[in-house]
């Protein structure tokens, strides 16, 4: 049975990916678990995207969606129809205002364009392997004794009855939910803890670290809790 490593938010710092695989080393038999939101912020994420590419080619790669490439997908989706500048409602925007392809510009997907090129200026001009990958990412994982989703989870329902929103969008300093019906433990990003810090409450634990407020990018091991972090300059923590 291989290693179970999760990786917290990303946000285009490919270096800092790249690095901490390398120490990680997976093997074929490892399953990584990357909970979402690898484009927008950070400089490179066509880097980050490549690496991930290549990442499903050497073990078992269970890739989650984050709500930053909802925003993207969803874009992407409104600019083929032609009505990008048109409103147009999703069922899991209705508790939220109109996204307009400004808020993405405003959350990072300028950085995302940039990554590309300067004669990107479209988000269907990202290679189709890249919007390929990341319209088949998940929405969650689960194991016999783990969860994984981008943001959390209402504590009630089955992972199959989840509302989008709870798990790509729901804060913990909002509210952080109770234990998951199933007993097991959940791991989260999204909610970055802008100390550099693990928020671990026992049945849920967040690692998403902050890497893109200067402060790192995590990575823990499940069967033996080891824990890397890495920061956007590629230097490891401790």
């Amino acid at each position: 049975m291989g290693k179970l490593w999760v990786i917290g938010d990303i946000h285009g710092f490919s270096l800092s990916l790249s690095r901490l695989l390398d120490r990680i080393a997976p093997e074929p038999e490892d399953t990584v678990v990357t909970l979402g939101d690898y484009v927008d912020r950070g400089p490179d994420t066509k880097g980050v995207l490549e690496r991930l590419l290549r990442l499903q080619n050497e073990c078992h790669l269970r890739a989650l969606r984050g709500n930053h490439e909802a925003m993207l997908l969803e874009l992407l989706e409104r600019e083929k129809q032609g009505t990008l500048h048109r409103p147009l409602w999703k069922s899991w925007f209705s508790k939220r205002k109109q996204l307009e392809l400004s808020d993405w510009l405003d959350l990072g997907g300028r950085q995302t364009l940039a990554s590309y090129g300067l004669l990107t200026t479209r988000i269907s001009q990202i290679p189709e392997e890249h919007l390929e990958f990341m319209a088949k990412t998940s929405l969650y994982f689960e194991t016999d004794h783990f969860i994984f989703t981008h943001a959390a989870y209402v504590a009630e329902l089955s992972m199959e009855d989840q509302p989008v929103e709870a798990l790509l969008y729901h804060r913990l300093r909002v509210s952080i939910p109770g234990p998951h019906i199933s007993g097991k433990t959940v791991y989260v990003g999204h909610s970055a803890q802008r100390k550099g810090e693990i928020l671990d409450k026992g049945h849920i634990v967040c690692v998403d670290t902050c890497l893109y407020g200067g402060g790192w990018l995590t990575a823990v091991e499940l069967t033996e809790k080891k824990i890397l972090q890495i920061d956007a300059g590629g230097r490891f923590r401790g």
